[in-house]
C-alpha cells in the first residue's frame, strides 16, 4: 500500500507543525535530504512531495527516529520514484520560504525577516518582508504572513476584476478570494467568481490573465474557440502566462 503521500504546493492547512528540521535518510543507494515536521495532530507518520521543499515528513511530536526510518524504508520505492520525477520537472527553480530564503510577492522574490512585535504585522522594506509576531518561530510568522497576503490578494484581485471587467463589459455578481487547491480561479453558475489567494505571489500580468480568463467565462461557459478568442482579445499573451503557471505554479503557495 502506498504511504499517505500527496503532490502538493504546500502542506495541508490542517497540519500544525511547530518545528521544521532538516534530516537525512538512506533510501536504497541514495542519501536523501528531507524536511521533518512535528505535528500535534499527527497520529502516524505521513509524507508529501513539495516542489519547493522536496520530501516533507510529518510525525507526531516526540516520534522516535527509528520509527521515522522504518516508515521511509517501507515506502522507499514510491518516494524515490516521485523524487526523481519532481527533480526532473523543477530542476533549477529556487526553494521558497520557509524551505528557502525567498517568498514571492507579486512576482518578486523577497527575503522574509522575522522580528518580535506586540501585534502581527507585515511591512515591505526594500527587498524584505518584515514580519512582527508575538509567537516566535516560523509557524507564527506563517500565520501572520498568510493573513497579510490574503488581505493584499483581496484588494488586488477585487480592483483588477473591476477594472478589467469594465473593459470587457462584464461584471461578476460577487468576488471571492480563497485558498483554492486545484484551480487558480473559477466561475460559478450564478455569476460569481472565485480566485486563489496565492495569485498575489504571481507577477501582475499573470494575475491579470487569470482574471480575464474567469471574466470571459461569464459570457462563454466553456473553453470553445469563441472563449479563447475573447480571452486573447484582452490578454494576447495568454499562452505565455499559461506556460508560466504550469512551470511556476507549484511555488505559488504558502
Amino acid at each position: 500500500m502506498a504511504p499517505q503521500l500527496n503532490i502538493l504546493a504546500s502542506p495541508p492547512s490542517e497540519i500544525a507543525a511547530p518545528q521544521y528540521r532538516e534530516a537525512v535518510a538512506a533510501l536504497g543507494s541514495r542519501t536523501l535530504a528531507y524536511t521533518l515536521r512535528e505535528s500535534r495532530r499527527a497520529r502516524h507518520p505521513s509524507c508529501w512531495m513539495d516542489p519547493a521543499a522536496g520530501l516533507v515528513v510529518t510525525v507526531p511530536i516526540g516520534a522516535r527516529p527509528e520509527a521515522v526510518e522504518a516508515f521511509l524504508a517501507r515506502h522507499q520505492r514510491w518516494i524515490l520514484r516521485w523524487m526523481e520525477r519532481l527533480e526532473r520537472r523543477w530542476q533549477g527553480l529556487p526553494k521558497r520560504w520557509p524551505y528557502g530564503e525567498h517568498l514571492f510577492y507579486r512576482g518578486e522574490p523577497l527575503t522574509v525577516r522575522i522580528i518580535p512585535g506586540r501585534a502581527g504585522t507585515v511591512q515591505r522594506v526594500g527587498s524584505q518582508l518584515v514580519v512582527a509576531t508575538r509567537t516566535p518561530g516560523i509557524e507564527g510568522a506563517r500565520r501572520v504572513l498568510m493573513r497579510w497576503l490574503k488581505a493584499q490578494a483581496v484588494q488586488t484581485l477585487t480592483e483588477r476584476t473591476e477594472i478589467l471587467g469594465a473593459m470587457m463589459g462584464l461584471a461578476p455578481k460577487r468576488i471571492y478570494v480563497r485558498a483554492l487547491r486545484r484551480k487558480w480561479g473559477s466561475c460559478w453558475p450564478g455569476g460569481s467568481l472565485s480566485f486563489s489567494v496565492h495569485l498575489i505571489m504571481a507577477p501582475p500580468e499573470v494575475l491579470d490573465y487569470v482574471v480575464v480568463h474567469e471574466l470571459a467565462h461569464l459570457k462563454e461557459r466553456n473553453h470553445s474557440p469563441r472563449f479563447w478568442a475573447l480571452v486573447a482579445a484582452y490578454h494576447p499573451e495568454l499562452k505565455v502566462r499559461r506556460a508560466w503557471l504550469r512551470t511556476h505554479g507549484p511555488w505559488l503557495a504558502f
